[in-house]
């Protein structure tokens, strides 16, 4: 055999070992699937390729963009779900239990997330989901409105009054024509009228069954329906929103919702920025807590890589540029403690900051042991709906939405 054989048969093998080596690498190293929307795609790339390029035994495999609803219906799932305290129940057949990786985890910290989102995601002692982050009901006000109209920006002590007078100072019509609006008014969804209910001192539930008849609920169902149509601060059904708070010709918005920030900072010259919920005529609490958590797929081939995967979506850091990146409110203490540090005139809005995270010891989170938003929506919302119609009194509404309710959950 000559030289050049030689040389090439050479060559061959140690293209071949080479490939062999690559390939053992590769199958070595677990691929741990989770669905991403692709707008955070820009932001977080590059956390997740620094994580896989770190770890030769686990690598994040995002599906951008894709559907997770429809891969757990054709038994696809992802190794990591995402999920929320109102799902956690539902779907405590597909989480797995993380209280034992907890345990031995040196890591994790859990002492570092607000304890009532931590908790939210716990079932029948078992830790199973870790939230990443949250939404609360808050007063969102625009400053040049304020500014023009000469009212004070909203603080941390109004209360209803205050809201309403101020709503009435910004209601701005020619003849018959809206101008400006001093509220938003929230039609087809709950996120408004459940905060005065619960702001009255009623609730969805007492003692597990439906109570939006009970007299605090309809007192906040009368409120909710008198800014519409005794105090002509917020749209009606067949008024004209002039584009909501984010068309920028309305004062404020109650119970406005966080993953809105984005869209509103986009809006060229909207000047906002938030304030705590208004004190209603029984409590403070009632803004709506909600929280967005990641947890593992209990028919996972590799729990232990899934798990490492999960702590590292709420650790600190990736919590950190999820909010400086895509405004995601973080569910840890140290990166709220963070963000709290930067000066007031430093932050991009919202600037208030600090209430955004005092809204969690006053919001409440939503029933979690019932079907809540099919129920709420398919039975309790319409009867809302005519209230505001002014077809139903808020007593009629009330009364007829928890006999609906309470029937639709075989509970009444």
């Amino acid at each position: 055999m000559n030289k050049f054989k030689k040389v090439a048969l050479l060559v061959l093998s140690m293209g071949l070992v080479v490939s062999t080596q690559t390939s053992i690498s590769h199958a070595s190293t677990i691929q741990v699937s989770v669905v991403m929307p692709n707008q955070w795609k820009d932001a977080i790339s590059p956390q997740i390729e620094k994580f896989n390029a770190s770890n030769t035994d686990v690598n994040i495999n995002v599906l951008w963009g894709a559907a997770q609803d429809q891969l757990i219906a054709a038994n696809k799932a992802p190794d990591i779900i995402n999920t929320g305290d109102l799902y956690i129940v539902g779907q405590r057949d597909l989480l797995m239990d993380l209280t034992p990786f907890i345990k031995k985890s040196k890591t994790i910290n859990v002492r570092d997330f607000y304890p009532n989102l931590y908790s939210a995601l716990s079932f029948q002692g078992k830790q199973l989901a870790l939230p990443y982050r949250f939404n609360v009901g808050l007063l969102y006000y625009n400053k040049t409105l304020f500014d023009a109209a000469k009212v004070t920006y909203p603080t941390a002590t109004w209360k209803q009054g205050d809201f309403i007078n101020a709503g009435m100072k910004m209601t701005k019509a020619t003849g018959t024509t809206s101008t400006q609006w001093g509220s938003t008014s929230t039609f087809g969804w709950w996120g408004e009228w459940l905060i005065d209910v619960r702001q009255s001192g009623g609730d969805w539930l007492k003692d597990n069954v439906v109570a939006l008849d009970s007299p605090a609920a309809i007192t906040g169902l009368t409120f909710f329906r008198d800014k519409v149509t005794k105090y002509h601060i917020a749209p009606g059904p067949k008024d004209d929103s002039l584009g909501g708070f984010a068309g920028g010709k309305t004062a404020m918005e109650y119970g406005g919702h966080t993953g809105n920030w984005p869209s509103y900072n986009a809006v060229q010259g909207l000047k906002w920025d938030i304030q705590v919920l208004p004190r209603g005529s029984a409590t403070t609490k009632g803004g709506e807590l909600a929280l967005e958590a990641w947890g593992v797929n209990a028919k996972t081939a590799n729990p232990a890589a899934a798990y490492k995967v999960t702590e590292f979506l709420t650790s600190a850091d990736f919590l950190a540029v999820q909010f400086s990146a895509l405004g995601l409110p973080p569910t840890r203490i140290s990166v709220a403690n963070a963000a709290l540090a930067v000066p007031f005139a430093s932050r991009k809005s919202p600037q208030n900051l600090e209430a955004l995270f005092a809204g969690i010891k006053s919001g409440m989170t939503l029933p979690r042991s019932i079907p809540f938003i099919k129920v709420t929506q398919e039975v309790v919302q319409p009867f809302i709906d005519k209230m505001l119609e002014g077809t139903l009194t808020p007593a009629q509404a009330g009364s007829q939405a928890t006999a609906a309710a309470n029937k639709a959950l075989s509970i009444g």
